[in-house]
């Protein structure tokens, strides 16, 4: 039997969510402070048959996959992080037994 072959003759899966196309207005609604819930009902009766769960899902991987702040290839161009020089004077103990 040839895998490669039979691999080929499979149909192609869908690998974005179907909510990718309504991302802005889903965020816009969450930045409204509407719920999961009120978002779900919405995009129904807007003709988008979908769960809670999924929005859920859906908002917290979009939140995961956004760039963080001080993180990413702008910053690596920008000054080097200065490392402060270890200090030369004896460690100040709380108890003095230099007596």
């Amino acid at each position: 039997m040839d895998l490669n072959q039979a691999a080929e003759g499979e149909k192609d899966r869908r690998t974005r969510s179907k909510l990718e196309p309504h991302r802005e207005a889903i965020f816009t609604l969450r930045r409204k402070h509407w719920t999961y819930g009120q978002i779900v009902k919405w995009l129904n009766e807007h003709g988008v048959a979908i769960t809670l769960s999924s929005v859920q899902r859906f908002c917290e991987r979009a939140v995961a996959r956004r760039p963080r702040a001080g993180i990413g290839p702008q910053f690596a161009e920008s000054e080097p992080i200065s490392v402060s020089q270890p200090t030369t004077q004896p460690k100040q103990h709380r108890f003095n037994l230099d007596i």
